[in-house]
């Protein structure tokens, strides 16, 4: 059977008759320079003189007994993570009496400013930064008897507005305690407060009655933060204007008392308002702004102002202070001003009981005054 062409029908043809002498001449040459390399290779493979590629022999005498090698002397051994007897702890800022015979220090305490803050926290470095923060002292205790653990955050916010701002937003729908100037809520296992200029968290590895316990001694400890000698106060405590005015004038318990540091009521230009519990309703809150000057007042009220026009309606009023009335949840929100003081009441529910809340807050900085 005759085979089928398909993709060429012609028949196959040689192309060449002859190969040119050139091609077998070079074949030639290759062959003889193959064999010439073998046979150089072959002689020459025992042709060694360590002198042409080896260091001098004399370099290459031993120098160990010249070097030095530093053995560290035999110490006694203790538990890992457990203070060596005799030596200095350094517990600052912390109180002495966050230490007792149970409880003892798991290393060193670990101390992180504004710079490297994000190494221990990152996500909240930006929110505490922005409250003030000026140092964080963290440390972690190991039970003696189940070897539970508890780590500390101790957070140095600079002033009384810092930590209760940093504070405000943990406790947010919290009840909130009061010992002996600390004001804390207490967690599953531990708790998170502040006293002073100084935020803490408290957070056990487990849910435990000891760790239960140790939180609330923890907590009385905290009471004594800056005050004992274990201590560095190196920031004056100052009391802030608006705080005062709430708290000693007022008679507002402190932990009532919240600080915003920005983006107060959801407007970029409000910042620094201290707020409190108005009496009037579960939300209802009164605030205060100290401006730098009466002009910064005065323009904080026309802000204010022109912002709540577009949720709330201005109502008519006597115009000691500008009353607004939201449109959908219908709660009242005032503000008025004396000299630099910005002051007012939001989400109130009874418009009736407003005059009587400034009035309150106007009659205290009449003392200014006087």
């Amino acid at each position: 059977m005759r085979p089928d062409r398909i993709f060429n029908s012609h028949k196959t043809r040689l192309m060449r008759h002859q190969i040119p002498g050139s091609e077998n001449l070079s074949v030639a040459l290759i062959f003889v320079a193959l064999i010439a390399l073998v046979v150089w290779i072959t002689t020459t493979r025992d042709n060694f003189d360590p002198t042409e590629r080896d260091l001098p022999i004399e370099l290459l005498g031993d120098n160990s007994a010249q070097i030095e090698i530093y053995n560290r002397p035999l110490k006694p051994w203790h538990e890992p993570g457990q203070p060596m007897a005799g030596a200095a702890f350094d517990l600052a800022p912390f109180p002495a009496a966050t230490l007792d015979a149970e409880w003892q220090p798991v290393g060193r305490v670990k101390r992180f400013q504004p710079d490297n803050l994000y190494e221990k926290i990152n996500g909240e470095a930006e929110k505490f930064i922005k409250q003030g923060f000026v140092g964080l002292a963290f440390l972690r205790l190991r039970s003696a008897d189940d070897s539970s653990e508890i780590a500390i955050e101790l957070f140095d916010q600079g002033s009384l507005g810092g930590s209760l701002g940093v504070f405000s937003d943990h406790a947010a729908g919290r009840a909130i305690e009061d010992r002996e100037g600390v004001s804390f809520v207490t967690t599953g296992a531990g708790a998170i407060g502040r006293q002073g200029r100084y935020f803490f968290r408290i957070a056990g590895d487990r849910q435990s009655a000891a760790i239960t316990a140790k939180a609330a001694s923890l907590v009385a400890a905290f009471a004594q933060l800056g005050r004992g000698p274990g201590t560095t106060t190196t920031h004056e405590e100052i009391v802030p204007t608006g705080f005062a005015l709430l708290s000693q004038r007022l008679g507002i318990a402190e932990a009532d008392i919240q600080f915003q540091e920005g983006n107060v009521f959801q407007y970029d230009f409000a910042q620094r308002f201290w707020f409190a519990k108005a009496g009037i309703g579960a939300d209802t809150r009164l605030f205060v702004h100290v401006a730098d000057s009466a002009a910064a007042a005065e323009d904080l009220i026309a802000a204010l102002t022109a912002e709540h026009r577009y949720e709330y309606d201005e109502l008519e009023v006597d115009g000691a202070y500008r009353l607004f009335r939201h449109r959908y949840l219908g709660s009242f929100f005032a503000v008025a001003r004396r000299r630099n003081y910005v002051y007012g009441v939001e989400a109130s529910p009874d418009r009736a009981a407003i005059p009587t809340v400034l009035a309150r807050i106007s009659e205290s900085l009449d003392d200014d005054e006087s």
